[in-house]
């Protein structure tokens, strides 16, 4: 089991890590007068202390990158149904045109007969 430092060594270390996460010889030397503990432990107590801090950093930014992609793919979502919409509304509005170019066509033929018929009986009445 590891030996835990004492508050004292504890609260001196934390003091010079928030000065600096990096120990300059002077300020090591420094710390292992003050605390007692060897030039290891404090070296030791720096390093594990710097990768705890990058470790949170680095959890805190992969989180922010995780609800950055969730809002993204969220919009994303959104704007798909939106789409999906619009084709819906595209789709049925061809198919009303689509019928109504239908009668329009059909209407057409009948007028286009009828002139037929008219031609048909103003030649027969010019011809009897």
């Amino acid at each position: 089991m590891a030996n835990r430092f004492e508050k004292h060594q504890n609260d001196a270390l934390k003091l010079a890590f928030e000065e600096s996460v990096h120990l300059t010889k002077e300020k090591k030397t420094e710390l292992v007068r003050a605390t007692g503990l060897d030039m290891e432990q404090v070296t030791s107590w720096f390093n594990r202390k710097r990768a705890r801090k990058r470790a949170r950093e680095s959890k805190m930014e992969l989180e922010q990158t995780m609800a950055e992609l969730h809002q993204a793919l969220q919009e994303s979502q959104e704007k798909e149904a939106r789409l999906q919409k619009e084709l819906q509304e595209s789709r049925g509005r061809e198919a009303e045109l689509e019928a109504e170019n239908q009668q329009l066509k059909q209407r057409l033929t009948i007028t286009e007969g009828d002139l037929q018929f008219d031609s048909v009986l103003k030649f027969l009445k010019g011809h009897p």
